[in-house]
């Protein structure tokens, strides 16, 4: 999945966020990381030192430190540095495991789950955390209808209800559900906030602000010593166009066999850099320590990987996320304008003949050197769940995959029948009422994006479709994307194992249904069944039967084609040697990574 517009005439903010002390010793609840434990997935890791600096390179500003708000990954990749939740994934298995829960037990029949709290654990201006903290964010933050979260989808059971939150005691919460529903640990996973600090900002906890408050708290103008965190790291430092420097929580709860407090670097430094040629040169000059490289970049690298001291990891495993083009089929439907356009981007052929355009194998060659493969599905290629396979947690066969297959030649034939022909001789052609038909494709200045909008654009200019292609920055983009206001835009949505995760994407009144908002109060049949589908695959501890239900979500989403899907990057990772732990890296966990995974695991070994 993942926007962040920076305001004209914003001063620059540099404020050093004030940090409680510390816990005197090891709290008795600590998260205890295995490191270099033998039988565990980190037995081959190495316990670290603490100190030093490790720098990355990101190419847009946050849009604010908001974690429930945030909708890109421009900002989640700070804020899931910020805030941990009740569970999280495992930084090297991606299983789900324990977090600031130190544990849980689920009844025989499913339908409640109890969590235990870490106790002695505090938030990182010295304040505790406890339940209290946990049903804030819950029902007064991601259940609250003032709270624009895109949290709220993943929580909603298959019969329309939502699980109801209680305390305990000061260190034990429940989750009650009226129905099955075996994704819940998954969708429990989100970030605890601090109640101390953010209570008085929403509405129905404090009536004298305005509904929609908590919506503008913490934005970029909050002074940073505002900010508080549970996770490992907290901003202390935002210069905007530059960087954004985050400091050691001296509070985090995570530590290592040998009690050594996690993260093991002091800073994280984020350089912000106009674009991805930039973020390669400065890992290729050493200014940064790790580096998500483009398959055009191997050719480059791997001949001074030696002489300069740093590794590359090339595999052939696809990335998790997709990859897609949207016609915007709500287009001008605000405005009460482009009628007959928004007309033809919501028929299924039109968008069947922009899928028979898609020259995926060029893309993979061309753009991603060969590392990559073709994509049919919503569901990222590495779940258990993805349609490709025939089964739960099969090789991957496609043999359930709806294909469309790269023909121009049908492409424009379909074209011919819809009546979007040159009717005037320009070469171009036209709306079926002989008015023209122009299409403008944005993108951000990613230059993997921009060599797939580039190749979309001649094969439609080859038919004759009038389009062109225009970069624009990536926060701009997904205003335009969350505004209904672009003509077709090419992005791609982060995503993991569980295929319900997306509800907030392809259900119908999803907050991300961004391809027809409109859908959630004019829903067709199609429509509907997708929204049956993620509730009966979420609604069965019966892995088969989810997958079942699921294979036809997938194939349903993939003939409709509201996010046309395009290609998947395989796997690929550079790291400066003296990054211990670094090795490690995966799709699911990098050092620079938007999970803010592996980073806390990671040190400097020079020191």
């Amino acid at each position: 999945m993942k926007n962040a517009l920076i305001l004209a005439g914003l001063l620059v903010l540099t404020s050093l966020a004030v940090f409680g002390q510390g816990y005197p010793t090891q709290p008795a609840d600590a998260l205890i990381f295995p490191i270099g434990e033998a039988g565990t997935v980190y037995e081959d890791m190495q316990l670290g030192v603490r100190g030093g600096t490790i720098t990355v390179a990101n190419i847009e500003d946050p849009k604010g430190w908001n974690n429930h708000t945030a909708h890109e990954t421009s900002t989640t990749h700070f804020t899931n540095r910020m805030h941990r939740g009740l569970v999280n994934l495992d930084h090297i298995s991606g299983a789900i495991v324990p977090d600031f829960a130190k544990g849980w037990e689920i009844s025989d029949d499913g339908l409640v789950i109890t969590f235990s709290l870490r106790e002695g654990i505090k938030w990182s201006d010295g304040e505790p955390i406890t339940a209290d903290d946990v049903l804030f964010t819950y029902n007064d933050v991601i259940l609250n209808e003032d709270v624009d979260t895109n949290a709220r989808d993943s929580q909603l059971l298959p019969d329309g209800t939502y699980p109801l939150c209680e305390k305990v005691d000061d260190y034990t919460v429940t989750f009650t559900m009226s129905v099955i529903y075996r994704p819940a640990l998954n969708a429990l996973s989100f970030n605890i906030m601090p109640k101390h600090k953010l209570a008085d900002s929403v509405h129905k906890l404090n009536p004298a602000v305005p509904a929609g408050t908590f919506n503008e708290t913490w934005t970029l103008d909050t002074p940073l010593s505002e900010l508080v965190g549970n996770g490992p790291w907290i901003v202390s430092d935002y210069q905007p166009n530059v960087s954004v420097t985050m400091t050691r929580n001296p509070y985090y709860y995570g530590y290592d066999p040998s009690g050594t407090q996690l993260p093991y670097y002091d800073t994280y430094v984020s350089a912000i850099v106009t674009n991805q040629d930039v973020s390669m040169l400065k890992f290729r000059n050493g200014e940064t320590d790790v580096y998500l490289l483009r398959p055009e970049d191997i050719a480059i690298l791997l001949p001074e990987g030696a002489s300069k001291g740093f590794q590359i990891l090339i595999t052939d495993q696809p990335g998790y996320g997709t990859t897609w083009f949207m016609p915007n089929q709500d287009i001008g439907l605000a405005e009460g304008t482009d009628n007959e356009k928004r007309e033809l981007y919501r028929n299924v052929k039109f968008r069947e003949a922009l899928a028979h355009t898609i020259d995926k194998e060029t893309m993979i060659q061309n753009v991603l050197n060969g590392l990559g493969g073709p994509q049919w599905s919503p569901v990222s290629v590495p779940s258990p769940f993805y349609a490709g396979r025939d089964f739960y947690g099969g090789p991957i066969t496609e043999n359930n995959a709806i294909t469309f297959e790269y023909d121009p030649a049908k492409a424009a034939g379909i074209l011919d029948e819809l009546g979007v022909i040159d009717a005037d001789g320009d070469g171009w052609r036209d709306l079926p009422s002989g008015d023209p038909l122009t299409i403008e494709i944005n993108s951000n200045d990613n230059t993997v994006r921009i060599g797939y909008c580039l190749i979309l654009q001649d094969d439609w200019r080859a038919i004759g479709l009038n389009a062109t292609f225009q970069v624009v920055d990536f926060n701009t983009l997904v205003n335009r994307l969350f505004g209904a206001s672009g003509d077709v835009i090419q992005l791609g949505l982060t995503g993991g194992d569980e295929p319900n995760s997306g509800a907030n994407v392809y259900r119908s009144c999803g907050s991300l249904h961004a391809y027809r908002y409109s859908a959630c109060d004019e829903p067709d049949e199609i429509d509907a069944r997708i929204d049956e589908l993620l509730a009966l695959g979420a609604g069965t501890f019966d892995l088969d039967e989810a997958f079942d239900y699921y294979t036809e979500y997938q194939q349903l989403i993939s003939a409709q084609l509201g996010y046309i899907n395009m290609v998947v990057r395989s796997f690929q990772y550079a790291y400066y040697d003296y990054v211990g732990n670094a090795f490690k890296s995966s799709p699911i966990s990098t050092p620079g990574g938007n999970n803010g995974l592996l980073m806390e695991l990671c040190f400097d070994n020079r020191l």
